[in-house]
């Protein structure tokens, strides 16, 4: 689901919501239980940039592309693996 901003995604968000940051040049993603240890901030942009995940424009639903890798980080994350298509998050 697609919330407000950071603040309510960190204080409201739960596994699967989302959040545009700096007028949709990041979106923040909550793919764990917990707000600080499970959120990943990716760039993003509709045209072909390696260096951003690759956004659908589409801000209600949006499909980005590759896939999320978040690497583990003991004392901080399991990690997480999957992808976040037409606004749903799905474990790979």
């Amino acid at each position: 689901m697609n919330l407000k901003d950071l603040d309510d995604l960190e204080t409201n968000g739960k596994k699967g919501d989302w959040c545009f940051l700096n007028d949709c040049m990041h979106i923040a993603v909550m793919y764990g239980e917990e707000s600080i240890s499970g959120t990943v901030v990716l760039p993003i942009s509709e045209n072909n940039d390696s260096a951003h995940w690759q956004w659908d424009g589409n801000k209600e639903a949006p499909t980005l592309s590759p896939s999320i890798l978040v690497y583990p980080a003991e004392g901080f994350t399991d990690g997480w693996h999957g992808y976040l298509r037409n606004g749903l998050l799905i474990d790979a």
